[in-house]
């Protein structure tokens, strides 16, 4: 089943926890010969603690929030997905390059056919000068995961899709992940993140003939996996939530406990161009490669900074590709889009039409090599809807080597 065409932001409703600090409403009395509001004239005793509290309150930063919305995306080939969200978050200044300085958040959601998550995660992009952390916890259960088999050659034949097998390519994957990764600044846009986390995966073949329980007679397929990432980032661009210019390219080396034991080396390079006011072209070209006995989980995701990246398929990797259409130890992919916007409404949103192309692979038997050979190529266009400065949704409508597909993604695609 393919994403559902609907993405509707239902409700959203905040309360804040304090006002804004007072360093704004409080006169600085060393530059000019007012009176403290609220003190009595020769009161200095008085005065010096007002100077001091505010000092403190604008040292501390804008007071936490508390946010809480309902509303429905799209799902592994499950949708839509209706979920709920609770999120205590302190705002960024206003050119900070993240909208937040920290923010905890804990959701959960379920789909139709009875795929549901539920997680917590805390993200701190700018609460230490020089240190980004980023910690997540998630138990999530998808019904319809894609499953084709290992490698880039294997077959989707849509006529064999009926009532008798319909789930020949469909399998369902049970994860517990817990993950935590620190980032600290070396030098100017240069980064450093070590990632650590642990993931029990448990794959099950659905009712009918199935390629998983074809590739696994058992019908069944459980593994645990330790692991820890290395990895140094340049970024360069002029903000974190609608990028516009710059680059973010980052380089890695994984080693994991899954299967039998396996390394992964990894790079992806994004980057961002606007050629006029409203305009922006985007490109991210990413690989990867695994040597030992990884597991069949690792395949499906490269652990990308702060954000992992399901592959190959789906509308964070390749549009025209249903999740996990290709799946292999290695990976090699590259996405071009032009974002225009159509109605620009300031900080208020916009309304962005998106032109794309999408192209990948896998490698499972064979060795990773940078190549253009047996590439699956897609493309299409979409319309992005962008509420204030950090809600981004992506309707996708996408054209490929399997037919039509529509996707629906939460935030750019990259």
């Amino acid at each position: 089943m393919r994403a559902s065409p609907v993405v509707l932001l239902l409700a959203l409703g905040s309360t804040s926890l304090g006002a804004s600090p007072l360093a704004a409403q409080v006169p600085d009395t060393a530059k000019a010969p007012h009176p403290t509001p609220g003190v009595a004239p020769g009161d200095t005793l008085a005065a010096d603690t007002v100077q001091a509290d505010t000092a403190e309150a604008r040292e501390r930063g804008p007071r936490w929030r508390t946010s809480w919305f309902p509303y429905l995306t799209g799902g592994a080939n499950d949708s839509p997905v209706f979920s709920f969200l609770v999120r205590h978050w302190q705002p960024a200044e206003y050119e900070a390059r993240s909208t937040y300085t920290g923010a905890l958040a804990a959701g959960a959601g379920i789909a139709p056919h009875g795929s549901r998550f539920v997680g917590a995660s805390f993200k701190a992009p700018g609460l230490w000068e020089g240190w980004r952390l980023s910690s997540v916890g998630a138990l999530e259960r998808q019904t319809r995961y894609g499953f084709f088999g290992l490698g880039n050659d294997t077959q989707y034949n849509k006529d064999a899709v009926g009532d008798a097998d319909p789930f020949l390519y469909r399998v369902r994957r049970t994860r517990y992940r817990i993950g935590a990764e620190v980032t600290r600044r070396l030098e100017g846009p240069l980064q450093a993140a070590l990632l650590t986390e642990y993931v029990h995966a448990h794959f099950t073949a659905l009712r009918g003939s199935s390629i998983f329980a074809t590739d696994f007679p058992s019908g069944e397929v459980t593994q645990g996996d330790v692991s820890g990432r290395l990895a140094l980032v340049y970024d360069t661009r002029d903000n974190e939530y609608n990028t516009h210019q710059g680059l973010l390219l980052e380089a890695g080396t994984q080693v994991g406990s899954g299967g039998d034991g396996y390394t992964r080396q990894y790079a992806i390079l994004r980057g961002y161009l606007q050629v006029r006011e409203g305009t922006v072209l985007a490109a991210r070209i990413a690989g990867s490669g695994m040597g030992g006995t990884p597991s069949l989980d690792s395949r499906f995701v490269l652990p990308g900074w702060e954000k992992p990246i399901p592959v190959l398929g789906g509308e964070y990797s390749h549009r025209s590709l249903d999740y996990g259409r290709l799946t292999g130890r290695g990976t090699l992919f590259g996405n071009f889009e032009i974002r225009h916007d159509l109605l620009a409404f300031g900080d208020l949103g916009a309304i962005t039409l998106l032109t794309f192309l999408d192209a990948g692979r896998v490698f499972e038997q064979e060795s990773w090599k940078l190549t253009t050979q047996d590439m699956k190529v897609g493309g299409g266009g979409g319309v992005a809807l962008r509420i204030l400065r950090s809600t981004i949704f992506t309707f996708n409508f996408a054209g490929g080597p399997d037919g039509f597909n529509f996707s629906v993604g939460n935030g750019w695609m990259f």
